[in-house]
């Protein structure tokens, strides 16, 4: 018998198709079969979910050594993750400017609320390209960096996404200084993320990774900084 799936030859004790994973005996008869399978489908998801927002949070680069250790299946895919955690960024961001349409007007307002993340998302295999030439002594493939990337931007948009959340609890209360001071966290959180995943993931000493981690947010910055000059003047010219 063949896969209905990818018509791949499996015999009939094989539950799933050793080619693409499909069930073998996969009918969906009924509306209890339809749920089961839908109900199957989301709990696997949302398990996923929660062993996956933790460590992305909390254990800066070990998603990532997951995956170059092989062992991906506990875990939501590096693509995946982080379409779903940058589409609740965006969905944030909408449900939060409306309550600001006057302080978008600004320039700079913009620019933080609107531009700048859309700038990390076209920036992220360029920030991919620059751990593969800083880390090349490792001799691992481009998509090695590529997860590195996918994992670290996923972490900025989650870690954005609290951020916005308190600060529009802050905001309704009256309480601005405290906003200052989480965007001073935010930052130093980030930055520090970062060096420890990048210590953690291509296992260097802390001086080697303080010098490459220089390196790279130098170089990042310098191109962020230029993508925020060029976006500004198109944006202003329309």
């Amino acid at each position: 018998m063949n896969c209905p799936n990818c018509e791949h030859p499996t015999s009939a004790d094989q539950h799933y198709c050793s080619n693409c994973g499909q069930m073998q005996d996969d009918r969906t008869t009924s509306m209890k079969d339809f749920f089961h399978h839908f109900l199957g489908d989301y709990f696997t998801f949302d398990s996923k979910i929660f062993k996956s927002i933790q460590p992305l949070l909390f254990k800066p680069g070990f998603l990532t050594s997951e995956f170059i250790e092989g062992r991906r299946v506990r875990y939501i895919t590096p693509l995946r993750l982080y379409i779903f955690i940058s589409i609740l960024f965006f969905l944030m961001l909408q449900w939060v400017a409306p309550e600001h349409d006057a302080g978008l007007d600004d320039g700079w307002d913009k620019y933080f609320g609107v531009y700048l993340p859309r700038l990390f998302f076209g920036l992220l295999p360029l920030f991919a390209l620059f751990l593969w030439m800083l880390f090349s002594r490792k001799k691992w493939s481009f998509v090695i960096n590529f997860v590195f990337s996918l994992h670290f931007h996923a972490f900025l948009f989650l870690s954005g996404s609290l951020y916005l959340i308190l600060s529009e609890g802050f905001e309704r209360f009256g309480l601005f200084q405290f906003n200052q001071f989480l965007v001073l966290v935010l930052a130093v959180w980030w930055l520090f993320y970062l060096l420890k995943a990048i210590k953690s993931v291509y296992q260097l000493t802390w001086l080697k990774a303080v010098f490459k981690f220089i390196l790279l947010i130098l170089l990042y910055s310098f191109v962020l900084l230029l993508s925020s000059i060029l976006t500004l003047m198109l944006s202003s010219s329309i």
